[in-house]
């Protein structure tokens, strides 16, 4: 059920999923092959209303068989997951026999969607994945030519081989072809399917090289996103990135839980062994905060919100996740605290409470902080 509400739900920048960059992918690619299938459904449904006249049988043929596959792909999907390795190979699979189940059916009116497969794929970072596009759009359109000529709708040029003008082909009105392919299996290839594969070549060429530029483009304006976002020297995510985080809108009633972490003696060890092992010393404390943090679900933030203060915000924690969380991190820091020269440590409170009063539950993890400071100290 989870991958069938982000398959539908609204996705913005601020949204923790969008840093699943595979996951988004999917994703919207996915919403293409739906656009795709809604408009083939207006088309079938012109077509029953004669507004188009093609054959109806072949239509809801290809049509039937096309929801079937819809449905397929739909199932895969919440089965496998959508940030499962495979997920982004179904995507282009499910393109692919869309080209092949329309082209086979409705032959010279869908030329054009060959390249579907190729096009989706840029959606992806993948080489292999462009590849994989690129070889599944040579085979349909050598499969799909064949199975049309014979079970869709006539491609006339197909079938009397037309090669030239109308003017060379009739003489008073009259049309002067009157004998069909004698040789299909020959004539298919050199004439329809080698000649679509070479500009199938081309397409992919071209459009690997703008899909790698624009690649870069967004690779690069992403990481000065996230670049604004990071403290340098700790890794984790700066004051400013926590001061937009808590400007997003939350469900009120959501529960929440908040740890404060202070380091202990950084004027002692700036003072004794210098301002460098300072800097190292709250490197370390981050280090080992963070390491917790990775540890559980993506949801879970940490930020360094002041020179020696971290922050972390566990959505829908309880008092429980607070204490958990605590108690892995002091556990990490019982070998560092033996080994290390110099004293490493910190002090750290927690509060937990609604989204609705995030600042409050802040300012009561931060006196409770220093509450355990205290402690320390005496």
């Amino acid at each position: 059920m989870q991958t069938l509400k982000l398959l539908f739900s609204k996705i913005t920048d601020d949204d923790p999923i969008y840093e699943k960059k595979d996951v988004v992918e999917n994703i919207f690619v996915f919403r293409m092959l739906l656009v795709w299938h809604l408009l083939y459904t207006f088309v079938f449904i012109l077509n029953c209303l004669n507004i188009f006249i093609v054959d109806k049988h072949i239509f809801a043929t290809g049509y039937i068989l096309s929801c079937v596959l819809l449905l397929v792909f739909i199932a895969l999907l919440v089965i496998v997951g959508l940030d499962h390795a495979c997920a982004k190979y179904l995507c282009i699979s499910d393109a692919g026999f869309i080209v092949l189940i329309t082209s086979s059916s409705l032959t010279y009116h869908m030329v054009i969607v060959a390249m579907l497969p190729i096009v989706i794929a840029g959606v992806y970072s993948s080489k292999y994945l462009s590849r994989f596009a690129f070889v599944f759009s040579i085979f349909n359109i050598a499969l799909s030519t064949y199975v049309g000529y014979y079970f869709g709708v006539c491609d006339a040029n197909m079938v009397l081989l037309t090669t030239t003008s109308l003017k060379h082909l009739q003489k008073d009105g009259v049309f002067l072809l009157n004998e069909v392919n004698k040789n299909p299996g020959l004539t298919l290839f050199m004439y329809y399917v080698f000649p679509r594969s070479l500009i199938a070549t081309g397409f992919y060429s071209v459009s690997n090289g703008v899909n790698k530029m624009l690649r870069r483009t967004m690779e690069k304006a992403h990481r000065i996103k996230r670049e604004a976002a990071i403290d340098d020297m700790t890794g984790l995510y700066n004051k400013n990135k926590l001061l937009d985080d808590l400007e997003k809108p939350q469900e009120p009633d959501r529960r929440v839980a908040v740890i404060y972490w202070d380091v202990n003696e950084l004027k002692f060890v700036n003072d004794t062994y210098g301002h460098e092992m300072g800097d190292r010393l709250i490197a370390r404390i981050a280090g080992t905060i963070r390491l917790v943090a990775a540890n559980d679900n993506d949801n879970v933030r940490t930020y360094r919100y002041g020179g020696d203060e971290f922050i972390m915000i566990i959505p829908d924690g309880t008092e429980d996740d607070a204490l958990s969380f605590i108690d892995r991190w002091n556990k990490l820091m019982e070998p560092i605290q033996k080994d290390s020269k110099i004293p490493i440590s910190a002090s750290v409170g927690y509060a937990c409470g609604r989204y609705a009063d995030i600042n409050k539950i802040i300012c009561e993890a931060d006196e409770k902080m220093y509450e355990n400071k205290r402690v320390h100290r005496e």
